[in-house]
């Protein structure tokens, strides 16, 4: 009786973990992570020409992103709410990473309607070069491809608070034309870290 009420509270708390506590804990920090300073050049705009899209001169905000990710999945509305706020001068992109890729992959973000073009980095090399490593993260270049912004959309993971929407506050001053982003937090990552942080393989479908 005893174990078998210890095998059950076990599950529970192997649920428990899995689904919800992890996700209130920083993202691990992969060892090899190198973050480019804010300042810095990034090939943002070749990544969109190898994609066939162009930014037009504007701004970029490139949307690391994965479908299996409940905190990506959570934080889709506020994309949303943002991309048909700044997005006539802003151009959104979304980087797409999971276990998965094919056509079951290209199903999931049809039916999931981000609304913004996206494009895959099953392998994580745009992840890498824009030091990213979990998911839901924002990267905002300007429009000479310097980055201005990085990391989370709030504070941690399923915050809605409106004083601590970085990405939207980045947002608002990289429109506003200022000579200089103000400072915003460098926190630590929240949510699901991306397949390629750690090595993880993608399992390629036809």
């Amino acid at each position: 009786m005893f174990a078998g009420a210890h095998a059950f509270f076990g599950v529970i708390a192997v649920t428990f973990w899995h689904e919800d506590l992890r996700y209130s804990l920083p993202t691990p920090r992969p060892a090899a992570l190198h973050q480019p300073p804010f300042g810095a050049e990034l090939p943002v705009r070749q990544w969109l020409s190898e994609k066939g899209l162009d930014a037009g001169g504007r701004p970029v905000l490139v949307h690391f992103f994965n479908p299996e990710c409940p905190c990506s999945r959570f934080n889709l509305d506020h994309l949303r709410n943002l991309h048909a706020r700044f997005g006539d001068r802003v151009f959104f992109v979304a980087a797409v990473q999971a276990r998965r890729a094919g056509p079951k992959l290209q199903a999931e973000l049809a039916e999931l309607a981000l609304g913004i073009p996206t494009f895959l980095d099953s392998g994580g090399q745009r992840a890498a070069e824009a030091g990213v490593y979990s998911t839901p993260q924002a990267v905002l270049v300007d429009p000479n491809g310097r980055l201005a912004y990085r990391g989370n959309y709030n504070v941690s993971r399923y915050c809605t608070d409106p004083r601590t929407e970085f990405v939207r506050i980045a947002l608002e001053q990289m429109v506003a034309e200022t000579d200089k982003l103000a400072s915003l937090p460098n926190l630590p990552a929240y949510g699901c870290e991306l397949p390629s942080a750690h090595q993880h393989p993608v399992d390629q479908e036809n």
